[in-house]
């Protein structure tokens, strides 16, 4: 019986030894088709960088749109001149405290019909001037001392005296209920034109004054205008 040889196995201390395997070989690439992937990558670079451009766009577009319609507070407006400023009649020029309406120390100064003082004030907001102070009536002329225009601050209060002239006799109204007085406030936001009545007491020393100016035997001596 004859006896084959087999594969021989290492031994004790032995490996075995296989040799480096051969590195996959790397398909070749035409230059053409490589060319065409190099266009695509940088076309696809600049379509990104395009869409990312747009978008960041858009996106300041539309927070610009909300800025701008975003709510926004109403303007400061102040109150109107003639709701923070207030007129009060102190009394006839020269009158000593004791003495009752009506009764003063003494006659105007001369050319005067009636001399007395008022007290204006503003109460808040900006500051409010007086820029004029007149009667309705055109027989008689007004002049305020210190002159016009006054400005007050908030809260501040002043004295003004006021001095009446009769223009026209004939067309003075001795009796004229509640007379007022005309003003034109201002307050760097508006102007406007307002009517005070400073009350009783003013109508009562101004008809004994008009009427010590232009007594009622006057009126019949003149004669009407035809």
């Amino acid at each position: 019986m004859s006896g084959g040889i087999g594969p021989i196995e290492p031994g004790e201390g032995t490996e075995a030894h296989e040799g480096p395997r051969p590195a996959p070989r790397t398909p070749h690439t035409p230059p053409a088709v490589r060319r065409l992937h190099e266009a695509y990558e940088g076309h696809r670079r600049a379509v990104l960088a395009l869409g990312a451009l747009t978008c960041a766009s858009a996106v300041i577009v539309a927070g610009a749109a909300l800025y701008a319609a975003r709510p926004r507070p109403a303007p400061y407006r102040p109150p109107a001149p003639s709701q923070v400023f207030s007129l009060a009649y102190v009394g006839p020029a020269g009158q000593d405290p004791g003495q009752g309406p009506g009764q003063d120390s003494g006659r105007p100064p001369s050319g005067t019909a009636f001399a007395f003082t008022v007290r204006v004030r503003a109460a808040a907001g900006p500051a409010v001037t007086l820029e004029r102070l007149e009667q309705s009536s055109r027989a008689l002329a007004v002049e305020v001392e210190p002159p016009l225009p006054a400005t007050l601050a908030p809260g501040e209060a002043r004295d003004l005296a006021v001095r009446i002239r009769v223009t026209d006799c004939v067309h003075v109204a001795r009796n004229s209920g509640l007379p007022f007085l005309e003003v034109t406030l201002s307050n760097g936001f508006e102007k406007e034109d307002h009517s005070y009545i400073p009350g009783d007491r003013y109508a009562r020393d101004l008809s004994t004054a008009l009427t010590r100016a232009c007594p009622e035997d006057r009126d019949a001596s003149t004669p009407s205008p035809s």
